[in-house]
């Protein structure tokens, strides 16, 4: 709507004052704001038809009297009435706002002047990263020329794979976008595509292990931008199973994923430190003096697919301790030290958690309150706290130092928790898994 469209009345200079400033940052115009009554309503019985009419009720109810009867013999003309007055007389088919509530007005008219799009008009970004799983797509796809302008790229039913987006990504062009009619029909197919992804066969871990790390990345999209949707976790719950199958098989395949994941160095870091860290905590479980052994599985590889997810940036996931904290700014040190506890308040909302999953995540750190990198860990932290803590401890070294053999790294990092609460874990492993880190 045009501003241009707007008249009112105000005898008040605040007011004046507000609404013109409030016109001006959502349209870039201002209204005609009359403050004496002879000229607004002369204005309004030469106007045909106006869209918008607002009157500020002055202190005299005289002129107040006047300017109404005027407006009434002319109701028919307006589209819109809004009238601010603490009387309460009825004025036709007029918005009335109590004087004190002006900015309840101010809400009305933004979404007049700005209003929001339909829920079938528009477009929806999607990363380029999540494009990549389809090979065709039943609609457009548009690149974003200006803030209302797009221009179709990539048209319906046209065989797509990396290539196609290769060009995308060398220009800085990270997103593509359809229209938002689309919405529901991409969304299904995105996470049915993932879900199927995950459950099939692979004839080797290494392909495994590069469908399962694509299902990760964007399943940290999804989330991140829609939170735990019925559907999406419908997706991460087919991770957590796949997952959990593999760390399910034991020692056997330990060594095959080790290599892997040290190696693949294609593969998210995130998503790495991820799976290793599962497969070295269920080592750990497995000789620890523990009840319901089997049932701790799904907890660990829960908590440990969660407890990083709310880092915003990939480099995050190597702030671990309150000096490399120091280093990073201000608004970043707040994130990395409060994403364990940020981290157990999402997954809380998460109906299906394992019991005690979210707080072991919340203590994934060392400390109780899910808040900073505590030099003394605390010894009143979960069994499986502690598990995961010293599991993801070895983990990122191992991937951090993948040139070296993972016996000379553990060695290494089980001196720095000597006298901790974390020792007789880092023994644990050690003890069980020398045949299998000699592999």
């Amino acid at each position: 709507m045009s501003i241009s469209q707007i008249i009112a009345f105000s005898d008040r200079l605040e007011f004046k004052t507000l609404l013109e400033v409030e016109s001006k940052s959502a349209s870039g115009s201002l209204p005609a704001i009359y403050q004496k009554a002879e000229e607004f309503i002369s204005m309004i019985s030469l106007l045909d038809t106006i869209d918008v009419l607002i009157i500020d009720s002055p202190d005299d109810p005289a002129i107040f009297n006047l300017i109404l009867n005027e407006v009434k013999s002319r109701i028919d003309q307006i589209k819109r009435l809004y009238v601010l007055t603490d009387d309460k007389q009825l004025i036709g088919n007029a918005t009335v706002f109590e004087k004190k509530n002006v900015e309840l007005l101010f809400n009305e008219l933004k979404n007049l002047m700005t209003p929001l799009p339909d829920g079938n008009e528009g477009y929806i970004s999607i990363p380029i990263d999540s494009l990549i799983h389809f090979k065709v797509l039943p609609f457009d796809l548009f690149i974003k020329i200006s803030d209302s302008k797009y221009l179709k790229r990539i048209p319906a039913h046209e065989v797509i794979d990396s290539s196609t987006f290769s060009s995308f990504m060398s220009n800085g062009v990270t997103d593509l976008h359809f229209e938002r009619k689309h919405n529901r029909d991409f969304s299904m197919m995105l996470i049915n595509n993932m879900i199927n992804r995950v459950d099939q066969e692979y004839s080797t871990i290494d392909e495994k292990l590069v469908a399962t790390n694509d299902v990760f990345l964007t399943t940290q999209q999804i989330v991140e931008k829609l939170g735990f949707k019925p559907r999406v976790v419908e997706v991460c719950e087919s991770v957590l199973n796949q997952i959990t199958v593999d760390v399910s098989s034991g020692k056997d395949n330990f060594s095959k994923f080790l290599k892997q994941l040290r190696t693949q160095t294609d593969l998210s870091f995130h998503y790495r430190l991820m799976e290793l860290t599962s497969f070295i905590a269920i080592q750990i479980v497995d000789v620890m003096e523990i009840n319901n052994k089997r049932d701790c599985i799904p907890k660990i590889v829960f908590a440990s697919m969660f407890c990083d997810y709310t880092l915003k940036t990939p480099g995050h996931i190597h702030i671990r301790s309150t000096e490399q904290q120091k280093k990073i700014r201000l608004v970043e040190q707040k994130i990395t030290n409060e994403h364990a506890l940020q981290a157990s308040e999402l997954m809380s909302k998460y109906q299906n958690a394992p019991y005690d999953s979210i707080m072991i995540i919340k203590q994934h750190h060392g400390s109780l309150t899910g808040v900073g990198f505590p030099k003394e860990i605390s010894p009143n932290l979960l069994p499986l706290a502690k598990c995961l803590m010293t599991a993801q401890e070895i983990a990122y070294q191992i991937l951090m130092e993948s040139e070296r053999h993972p016996i000379d790294v553990l060695s290494d990092i089980k001196l720095k928790f000597i006298d901790t609460p974390l020792e007789d874990l880092f023994t644990l492993f050690e003890n069980t898994c020398l045949e299998n880190l000699r592999g």
